[in-house]
């Protein structure tokens, strides 16, 4: 069985052609072999801005060369997709210096708070613990407005990918990308699981999230975005259907 580095490997060599646009060879930020997976819609930030050129288009190069040729090296003015904005606090960015983050990353990290059992955390580190991508790889600050053009590529070659399908836990963030109807169910065929069923976080309809297994004890759940309107419950729910699994190591130092 190979490895979840020569799987990540393998993913990295079988996008470097130039045949390929390096914004649709987005790989993603965080830890590539953690055991847990976080599918985001797509970064909320402007297109052919300096963050698109530096998050977006400099991704994939970041990894093939910390992971292929080994070259362990910043980029970017020491931006690193490992661990990108290192030293973020859990409060809102204010836009005034004060450490804080996106309502999204607060979400992240408090469910990885919930699922290790450190609630008391108030550092921005779900990178350390969780790998995070996007099904979209072109930034939009509002989904309505986004350039969808890369998802149809991004499903077909990464996603159901032998690295991404490798992760024990996958929480899809944000449901619309994907086509699910009576004859047709993408997440089942990307990740290959199946609908187990469908429960809402304190009994409300708005909070709802899918549960999805496999027969290699991959569990996968999808909400909507966890953004604005996601409860604090509805992160505890999804984080204790998870740990109720009892297929990660949860170790606190």
């Amino acid at each position: 069985m190979k490895s979840k580095k020569e799987k990540f490997t393998e993913l990295l060599n079988s996008l470097n052609t130039e045949l390929v646009n390096d914004e649709h060879k987005y790989i993603g930020t965080g830890n590539p072999y953690s055991d847990i997976l976080i599918i985001g819609k797509e970064t909320a930030f402007e297109k052919n801005s300096e963050q698109y050129k530096t998050e977006i288009l400099g991704n994939f190069n970041f990894w093939l060369k910390e992971e292929v040729t080994n070259e362990k090296q910043l980029i970017y003015n020491e931006f690193n997709p490992r661990f990108p904005y290192k030293g973020q606090l859990l409060k809102k960015d204010n836009g005034k210096g004060n450490m804080g983050t996106s309502v999204t990353w607060m979400n992240y990290q408090k469910l990885i708070n919930y699922i290790f059992d450190t609630p008391l955390n108030n550092n921005i580190d779900f990178h350390d613990k969780a790998f995070i991508t996007e099904v979209n790889s072109t930034p939009s600050k509002k989904t309505i407005n986004a350039d969808s053009s890369s998802i149809i590529f991004r499903k077909e070659n990464i996603l159901n990918s032998d690295f991404f399908r490798s992760f024990k836990v996958v929480i899809i963030s944000g449901v619309g990308y994907f086509n699910i109807n009576e004859e047709k169910n993408e997440i089942e065929d990307i990740f290959k699981v199946k609908f187990l069923n469908l429960k809402n976080a304190d009994n409300k309809s708005s909070q709802p999230y899918w549960i999805h297994r496999n027969k290699d004890n991959t569990i996968l759940i999808n909400c909507y975005q966890l953004s604005i309107g996601i409860s604090d419950n509805l992160l505890k729910e999804i984080a204790t259907t998870i740990k109720n699994q009892n297929i990660l190591d949860i170790k606190n130092d």
